[in-house]
């Protein structure tokens, strides 16, 4: 593990109040000690929303649950790969218990460590763990225990399993509309050959534009966060010197009212001195008067 995983490793564990204090420590302590790289990296980290954090902390707390749900998003890929349609079904039911268990879980954490999840948390928790599902970035933050924020998935890939419908209850035997009707039976022929692999090469054309506008909006959307990452760092280590500034400059006043008191003290004992030092000279010429008499 390099020093900046373990860096990240530490940061990721505390709790949101007190990452950007500990980050900034860190930022300066390994600037003076000369790595400028490291310390920029370090002041880019950001801080946790609750959402994010309490995933962080299960994810922590208990690899073996969280590690279903990267199988579970290896196992939706392989299915989506072969259109297992059937199997994409049963994996698509799966993903909804896991997800479900898997929000209680984080819930659980966060109480356990005296945090009471919003709901506004709880649905981001729900949002981010069905991305990560879906989205192999996602998930690698998600396994990692790294997230900064909630995630939603709004890509192609295995989501695909996402709207995979339910097979619609057909009629019985027997029952009324389970005889043979043309009509229906013309409307539920499959496709010919040629049509559906027209429909198919379509499709997949349609598909390759789209996974190509998303990556370049994802890129996009990269170099963006990049700026805020920076100046949002920009800004929480001013933040943080100016309390650093506001604490000394509250040290400095109350030093000042001491000194001040001292002041007032010491002119005072000087007042007192120069009265002190007349009564002292009215005597001495009262005696060198009576002297000069005799």
């Amino acid at each position: 593990m390099t020093p900046y995983d373990e860096i990240v490793d530490e940061l990721y564990g505390l709790a949101p109040e007190a990452f950007v204090q500990r980050r900034n420590e860190i930022a300066r302590e390994v600037k003076a000690d000369g790595d400028r790289e490291l310390a920029g990296r370090v002041a880019k980290l950001r801080r946790p929303t609750q959402a994010a954090w309490a995933i962080n902390q299960w994810v922590r707390a208990n690899p073996d649950e969280s590690a279903l749900i990267a199988e579970l998003a290896s196992e939706l890929t392989a299915a989506q790969r072969r259109s297992a349609v059937d199997k994409m079904r049963t994996l698509s039911s799966r993903r909804q218990e896991l997800i479900g268990a898997s929000v209680a879980a984080v819930a659980r954490t966060a109480s356990d460590l005296h945090v009471a999840l919003a709901d506004s948390a709880i649905r981001e928790v729900t949002q981010t763990l069905r991305a990560a599902v879906a989205d192999r970035e996602v998930l690698e933050q998600v396994v990692r225990g790294n997230l900064t924020a909630s995630a939603e998935y709004s890509g192609f890939g295995p989501a695909g399993v996402f709207v995979v419908p339910e097979p619609a209850p057909g009629p019985e035997a027997g029952e009324p509309g389970a005889g043979t009707n043309r009509a229906d039976d013309d409307r539920a022929d499959p496709l010919p050959s040629d049509d559906a692999d027209r429909e198919r090469r379509e499709l997949h054309a349609r598909l390759t534009d789209a996974e190509e506008g998303e990556r370049s909006a994802r890129s996009d959307l990269d170099d963006a966060s990049q700026t805020v990452h920076v100046a949002s760092s920009e800004v929480d280590e001013i933040v943080g010197r100016a309390q650093e500034l506001r604490a000394e400059l509250a040290r400095c006043e109350e030093s000042l009212r001491f000194a001040r008191q001292r002041l007032s003290s010491a002119e005072h004992g000087r007042a007192e001195a120069r009265i002190a030092l007349r009564e002292a000279v009215a005597t001495t010429n009262e005696i060198r008067a009576a002297i000069a008499e005799i």
